[in-house]
């Protein structure tokens, strides 16, 4: 059977049955986000009774939708008994498409088992391609398509499609995405997997989406796991594949099966065949979303041995990050003479005189950005950097404008100061660019109360919240390097 997806992601026409007006219905929460983002194409909301819904013209049925419009995709949010039924005007249609959002199938019994046969049978007979069903929608933002059952805005385009057999997980990584500003493609709540699996998503974002970039993962059971692990070694030679497994625990299998109906296998085992294949295994959707941000800028960058250099505006988190760095394994590049020379002329008599490079909260931010250009010209053997507790200046200058001290004739003074801070971050792009090596930064500063920071989030930079998740990430950086020059 064909595996083209691509009306799933970039339908022209949508017609959602089970649309509703009703505040406290699933099908009002999947109607208004496909309304509210601005999906670009035609929305078409079928409902046996309404003759409107949220300003949209409702349709009994999908058949009764004009026959001039090419109906792309179908989505399904009524009870479980009457799907069957709408494959059946599907098939009428034209469609071949059709997300099936609805519970009550293999997760909920034999009964529901029997049905979900049935459903399946009949789609794969008429050339129906089926995501779901027990699922929570699909996410497409190149199209602008948010028809999912938890209320999504302000997602990001980007590289990234992530795939959940999970729903609550999956909106749950929306929302981590909206919340850090990360560029999403395209999300898939694959829910019971009764027609696509985990490994024709694969397929389809690995190697037939040039969109996507990376791709990431969260699993409960594999179906077919000998074409997942081939799929995982060819793809991972240019796209990173991230995942994150639940269910490898007795206590999980058994959570597992009552929620989509997945057949979990011995965590250990998963993991070690994933790994030897170039898949990234992770423990959380943070480090996910982490890696997702690296691999996405830096994926194809060279890291043999993870020698690195911290500079650090404070002591205490440089001491945290070399401790995490012995831990990982990741090598603290002594100074060379010539590096040490240069910097010794720049800091204060009583900065740390070895790496890490503690700048003792110099106030001069020029500082940071020659220590970088002084260490990747001196020390070419250094892969990356990594750049600690940035980010307070704009902050400072920030929160003094709200001081009611603070004169207005002052105020241009103070965004001086921050926009200074903006062109530090400004030139460290462009830094690590011309070097080509990564410059990761770790701050507890937010986009909310910092320019420079905001702006970082606005180029897609990976920030860490601490030095343990900065340092975990290059340790992924390096080991996929690793992966790829072994195969």
């Amino acid at each position: 059977m064909s595996l083209n997806l691509d009306r799933f992601f970039n339908p022209r026409a949508v017609a959602l049955v089970g649309a509703s007006d009703k505040l406290s219905s699933w099908g009002f929460i999947v109607a208004h986000n496909i309304v509210q983002n601005d999906f670009t194409g035609e929305f078409f909301p079928v409902h046996p009774k309404k003759e409107e819904i949220l300003g949209y013209k409702a349709y009994t049925s999908i058949l009764e939708i004009p026959k001039d419009v090419q109906l792309d995709l179908v989505i399904i949010i009524i009870p479980a008994r009457y799907v069957l039924s709408i494959l059946e005007q599907a098939k009428q249609r034209g469609v071949h498409h059709v997300v099936i959002i609805t519970a009550g199938f293999k997760e909920s019994g034999e009964e529901g088992r029997i049905l979900e046969e049935k459903i399946t049978a009949f789609a794969r007979e008429n050339g129906i391609r089926l995501i779901g069903p027990n699922g929570m929608g699909v996410v497409s933002t190149r199209v602008n398509l948010t028809a999912v059952m938890w209320p999504v805005t302000s997602l990001k385009s980007g590289g990234m499609a992530f795939v959940s057999q999970s729903g609550n997980i999956g909106t749950i990584g929306l929302t981590v995405a909206s919340r850090r500003g990360i560029g999403l493609n395209v999300y898939v709540s694959a829910g019971n997997m009764a027609d696509l699996t985990m490994s024709d998503y694969l397929e389809y974002f690995g190697k037939q989406d040039s969109k996507t970039k990376v791709i990431g993962l969260y699993i409960e059971g594999i179906q077919d796991p000998r074409r997942f692990v081939k799929l995982v070694k060819e793809i991972s030679k240019e796209k990173p594949v991230i995942i994150l497994k639940a269910g490898g625990t007795s206590a999980g299998s058994r959570a597992a099966l009552s929620h989509t109906g997945a057949i979990t296998g011995d965590d250990h085992v998963f993991r070690d065949i994933l790994e030897h294949a170039g898949a990234i295994i992770v423990d959380s959707l943070d480090e996910m979303f982490d890696l997702v941000l690296v691999f996405s800028r830096w994926a194809k960058m060279k890291f043999p041995r993870g020698r690195i250099v911290i500079v650090t505006r404070g002591g205490g988190w440089g001491v945290m990050a070399a401790d995490a760095c012995s831990r990982q394994g990741i090598n603290l590049e002594p100074l060379s003479n010539n590096a040490y020379e240069r910097i010794d002329k720049l800091l204060p008599e009583y900065w740390s005189k070895g790496n890490p490079i503690d700048t003792v909260a110099s106030l001069n931010l020029n500082d940071v950005k020659e220590i970088i250009k002084i260490v990747f010209d001196e020390m070419p053997l250094v892969e990356a950097i990594f750049l600690l507790g940035v980010g307070g200046i704009a902050y400072l200058a920030n929160l003094a404008k709200k001081s009611p001290f603070i004169q207005e004739e002052q105020m241009d003074q103070l965004d001086f100061i921050s926009n200074i801070e903006v062109k530090l971050f400004e030139d460290i792009l462009e830094l690590s660019e011309s070097y080509n090596k990564p410059i990761l930064i770790t701050t507890l500063l937010t986009a909310q109360n910092s320019p420079s920071i905001k702006f970082l989030e606005s180029q897609d930079y990976p920030i860490f919240p601490t030095p343990a998740r900065m340092v975990h990430a290059f340790r992924y950086m390096v080991n996929f390097y690793r992966w790829r020059q072994r195969i």
